[in-house]
């Protein structure tokens, strides 16, 4: 059983360096789609991480009936309100025309159970024509969307839920039984496959990254929503270079599990998801440097 433990030195060789002279937009931009009537936290959970990961600027759309909730909660965001409840093929359209420029896109955190076809119109421009890698979560995750982007260098990110209701089969009880689903899936795929876990396993069907230094306290609702907005943000801050979105997800899951290790320090098995963005800097400021 072969694989990669997640470490520093595969933060180093993923974080990107910054200009002295970039300016607003240099340093990634990332669009993000989710959201729902219930479900209003996941894309402020995923918007906010993103940010947190040091993108300049975060688009993100949902429904106008949270719309306002977000902004008010994070005036640093972007927020396209979308007109319908679900994203609809119509909203999806609207949100494409207004889109600007971006360097990934994450889709679905928040989306309770609906159409595709909205889903389906997005990656498609964004992923297909404009040539950006997409994290998918949540019901975005399906075969439909798999097919579209196939080979694209995309991430998906199921818990052992998830990776149920998508392949039919439990993820495995040991690991080198997820280990072996995991990989063969993202094989099969051509995606990179993200397991989240205590014991989380990334693979693009060739290599094999184990994040294991996840704890008791992160059974919280939302950190699946961080994760999606640490990858998110290393996908747009790693586009134009040789970094492996196999490698930009293991960092992303190590980068979550460093931050929900230093909030359980302090408030144990009391944190919730804002406390783990809360940490992001303290984790990510020892890896910024210049050139």
């Amino acid at each position: 059983m072969s694989y990669t433990e997640t470490s520093d030195e595969l933060l180093r060789r993923v974080i990107q360096p910054r200009k002295i002279d970039s300016h607003k937009g240099d340093n990634g931009v990332v669009g993000i789609v989710g959201g729902s009537r219930i479900f209003h936290g996941a894309p402020y959970f995923t918007s906010v991480a993103a940010l947190r990961t040091g993108v300049d600027l975060v688009y993100v759309a949902t429904p106008k009936s949270i719309a306002s909730s977000i902004r008010a909660l994070a005036p640093e965001l972007i927020v396209f309100p979308l007109a319908d409840e679900k994203l609809t093929r119509g909203a999806a359209g609207a949100f494409l025309k207004w889109l600007p420029e971006i360097d990934s896109l994450v889709l679905g955190p928040g989306f309770g159970r609906q159409s595709l076809d909205g889903a389906k119109k997005i990656v498609s421009e964004v992923c297909l024509e404009r040539k950006v890698r997409v994290s998918l979560d949540a019901e975005a995750q399906n075969s439909e969307i798999f097919e579209l982007i196939k080979g694209k260098g995309c991430v998906a990110t199921p818990h052992p839920g998830e990776f149920k209701r998508i392949f039919k089969q439990e993820a495995g009880n040991k690991l080198e039984e997820k280990i072996n689903n995991v990989k063969e899936k993202a094989a099969r795929l051509g995606i990179t496959l993200v397991l989240k876990g205590y014991e989380t396993i990334v693979s693009d069907g060739d290599s094999v990254f184990l994040t294991k230094i996840g704890n008791a306290a992160m059974t919280c609702g939302g950190i699946g929503d961080i994760l999606s907005g640490i990858s998110g943000a290393l996908l747009a801050q790693c586009s134009g270079t040789e970094v492996k979105s196999v490698e930009i997800a293991a960092a992303a899951s190590y980068i979550v599990e460093l931050a929900g290790l230093r909030a359980a320090q302090v408030k144990g098995f009391h944190m919730v998801s804002s406390d783990i963005i809360n940490e992001l800097p303290s984790v990510l400021k020892p890896f910024d440097r210049l050139i």
